[in-house]
């Protein structure tokens, strides 16, 4: 008992010290010009500490380059060498997919290195007083009641002594025990099922909309009395969490409700009791749209049941403790829906939350391409490292895979539908940082299809693109690599979980984004070909394990292809050492998670299936007629 006690003393203290690492609130005298100010992260350390930053991120991208420059030389390219070669096609194919890897590894080193120089944290302040805060959170079919409840309760204990906060549930069930408990805790509850305004279908394409809208009025001329057909309003599209909360807005707009700032998180994000206080503070700045926090899962279990969801924590470092950061040097971070504030005016301004898959992706770029009516400067955002809410992730293999491709979906689909309309509205310190952050899925994928490209061709071929001695190559591609990994364990220093282990370097993450590469490839594709991305609740906290060998479908596929392909190469001696490993390591990567998931899902699998047999046997001991 007394070790039990022990440990949650000290994960409060843990929890405490990670819930202020933007540091301690500044009272300062406000004026109404106020505005949020920064902290480059690099000024706590030594100077040697800043030398080292900076060596590290030059470094990188300096090798980066250098390999590119001195390997991709025209004088070195096969097809200039044996322009009159059988396999020149093939050769060409192969020097393409790796020009495009290196542009892509160039692009990838030039976000990393910017993000480390320009990573700031925002100086907290007291929070301004008399805002009016709804701190909401929703629920959708399948997510569990006791999940939504937990968060609620957190929420009620959410502290802001200047101002009221009210806290709503917004529940797409419509749950009568859901309702139950939102009374007895005192929380207001909205649902917008059986209202059908509010649970718009999805818009058709263009042309079947004109010619099935053609045929009616055709059919129907003459009949005053038919109703026009009910236009579908994306915003409010049914079963959708931004159709959610625009039905949530419009309810308030219609009972003469008003709020000042929304403050949200999704329903497995348990709330800090410091959450608005550390939060509030920077909307003292007039021109502050939203305030994004770091999003981090405390599901953070030691074995085989616990790697996927310590390897997506880990996943999330780079991105959640450098480049939301980064974010602040041009005040315009990523909206983040797992747990942010936002006024809500400005939802108001864009017509609420955007209509896409990543809504919170799609809604923070409307607002930055909007500027503040008020003052007519761009709106900002603000970053805060502060972790102020715990979540759940995923805690299997096909769960994860469901999540990847749906926020890779989201992405490609941002970039089909939204960035187009609004990406040169930007600031141009704002339309890089998206730039960077929106090209990480698209070049992930993309790595791999090229990847795939070019292995099979060599295999089935034997067509190589560049003649260069094999030495050089690895003792370049080794520096490289060097500089890149140790630019990332450097950024590692300003990791914003609290569950990763001190002194972690964060391998995990690196190999679990790694592994994700096939699913984003088949996330790409599957908007190429006009697949709609559909929102799917990733399940957490249950117990029964759903790995099985559906879940690694995608994976299976790229490996048989593989596999026949290095039996074709070695048959016909396509045998280069560059090549064959680089195919070999593509066959590990595909194969990894199917090993991993099976070795804890076939265990399970075979226990269960021997209670199963066993069982009768056991009944009939114990039978007293036996």
């Amino acid at each position: 008992m007394a070790r039990i006690r022990s440990k949650t003393v000290r994960q409060s203290k843990l929890m405490k010290q990670f819930s202020t690492l933007a540091g301690p609130v500044q009272n300062r005298p406000y004026s109404r010009k106020h505005t949020v100010s920064f902290t480059d992260i690099a000024s706590y350390d030594k100077l040697v500490y800043r030398v080292w930053t900076r060596v590290a991120a030059y470094g990188a991208l300096l090798f980066t380059l250098s390999l590119a420059f001195i390997l991709f030389k025209p004088s070195r390219w096969i097809i200039v060498q044996q322009p009159e070669s059988a396999l020149y096609g093939a050769s060409l194919v192969m020097l393409i997919c790796l020009g495009l890897l290196q542009i892509f590894a160039i692009i990838g080193t030039y976000s990393s290195t910017r993000s480390t120089l320009k990573a700031k944290n925002p100086v907290p302040v007291r929070p301004p007083g008399k805002l009016r805060v709804a701190f909401a959170t929703t629920r959708a079919p399948g997510e569990p009641i006791s999940m939504a409840e937990k968060t609620l309760k957190a929420a009620k204990q959410v502290k802001y002594a200047k101002g009221t906060v009210d806290v709503w549930l917004l529940d797409e069930t419509n749950n009568q025990k859901m309702q139950n408990i939102c009374k007895e805790l005192g929380v207001k509850y909205f649902s917008r099922a059986g209202i059908s305004e509010w649970n718009t279908v999805k818009p058709k394409r263009k042309g079947l909309t004109q010619i099935i809208a053609l045929t009616r009025r055709t059919l129907t001329r003459g009949n005053r009395h038919v109703a026009p057909a009910q236009k579908s309003n994306p915003f409010f599209a049914a079963k959708t969490k931004h159709g959610n909360f625009n039905a949530w807005l419009a309810h308030l707009a219609s009972e003469n409700i008003a709020y000042d700032i929304l403050a949200g998180v999704d329903t497995d994000q348990v709330p800090e009791s410091n959450y608005l206080e550390r939060m509030l503070g920077y909307f003292h700045d007039k021109d502050v749209a939203y305030v994004v926090g770091p999003q981090v899962y405390g599901n953070y279990k030691p074995g085989l049941k616990g790697l996927v969801a310590r390897w997506a924590e880990s996943q999330a470092s780079f991105f959640q403790s450098t480049i939301q950061r980064a974010g602040n040097a041009s005040t315009s971070p990523m909206f983040v829906g797992t747990n942010y504030a936002v006024r809500v005016p400005v939802l108001r301004q864009i017509g609420g939350f955007q209509p896409c898959i990543t809504e919170d992706m799609a809604t923070g770029l409307a607002i930055h391409a909007k500027r503040n009516p008020t003052t007519g400067k761009r709106w900002k955002s603000i970053y805060t490292p502060d972790v102020l809410a715990i979540g759940e992730g995923p805690d299997f293999w096909s769960t994860y895979f469901t999540q990847q491709w749906r926020w890779a979906a989201g992405t490609f689909d941002t970039w089909q539908r939204v960035v187009w309309r609004m990406f040169f509205r930007l600031s141009p310190g704002a339309m890089l940082h998206y730039f960077l952050m929106l090209t990480y899925y698209p070049m992930t994928a993309l790595t791999w299809l090229l990847g795939m490209v070019s292995s099979m061709t060599y295999l089935v071929t034997g067509a190589t693109a560049i003649l260069a001695p094999w030495s050089m190559f690895l003792s370049l591609y080794m520096m490289t690599v060097v500089m890149q990994m140790s630019l990332y364990f450097w950024n590692r220093r300003f990791n914003v979980s609290p569950h990763e282990p001190e002194g972690s370097f964060g391998i995990p993450g690196m190999v679990i984004s790694t592994l994700s590469a096939p699913i984003y490839l088949s996330a790409l594709m599957g908007i190429a070909l006009g697949k709609k991305p559909h929102f799917v609740v990733t399940i957490k906290g249950g117990s029964k394990n759903p790995d099985w060998f559906p879940a690694f479908r995608t994976h299976l596929q790229w490996a048989a292809v593989l596999v026949a392909g290095l039996a074709y190469g070695l048959i016909h001696r396509h045998n280069h050492p560059a090549m064959l490993v680089w195919a070999a390591m593509q066959l590990v990567i595909c194969l990894t998670p199917f090993a991993l998931g099976m070795a804890l899902a076939v265990p399970e699998r075979l226990h269960k299936k021997v209670n199963t047999l066993t069982k009768p046997f056991i009944k009939s001991e114990e039978s007293p007629h036996a």
